[in-house]
């Protein structure tokens, strides 16, 4: 595993225990997070506050949410892509989920950049 898939692995894994400062530490000062605006924690976020705020609307959306991945490959000039399954229950208790790509740039051993893509079964 190189060095940046296993940055981003590292996130992965910390989002599975639900350790989101850990995660947070992963972050360049300077991150800019985009996730569609179709995903209820949707939107564009900038620095490690903005990704903490983030967090704190997939909390506010889901009382439960797992990850399921299916690769995590190296894609080149500091490019890690993620696809996988996002599944669970939101607050109101209706189970959900969808499929997504991420998109990650790691620049100097930190995420300096997140881009999600989606694939929705259903409206969220």
């Amino acid at each position: 595993m190189g060095s940046n898939v296993g940055v981003v692995q590292s996130a992965y894994d910390a989002f599975a225990r639900g350790d989101i400062s850990a995660v947070i530490d992963l972050l360049d000062e300077d991150i800019k997070w985009s996730s569609p605006s179709t995903l209820p924690q949707g939107g564009h976020f900038h620095g490690k506050g903005g990704v903490g705020d983030f967090f704190q609307g997939v909390g506010s959306a889901w009382s439960a949410l797992a990850l399921d991945i299916e690769c995590v490959a190296d894609a080149g000039d500091g490019l890690v892509i993620g696809v996988l399954r996002a599944s669970g229950t939101r607050q109101e208790g209706t189970k959900s989920g969808y499929g997504a790509a991420h998109v990650f740039t790691v620049h100097d051993g930190k995420i300096a950049r997140f881009r999600e893509y989606t694939d929705l079964d259903e409206p969220l």
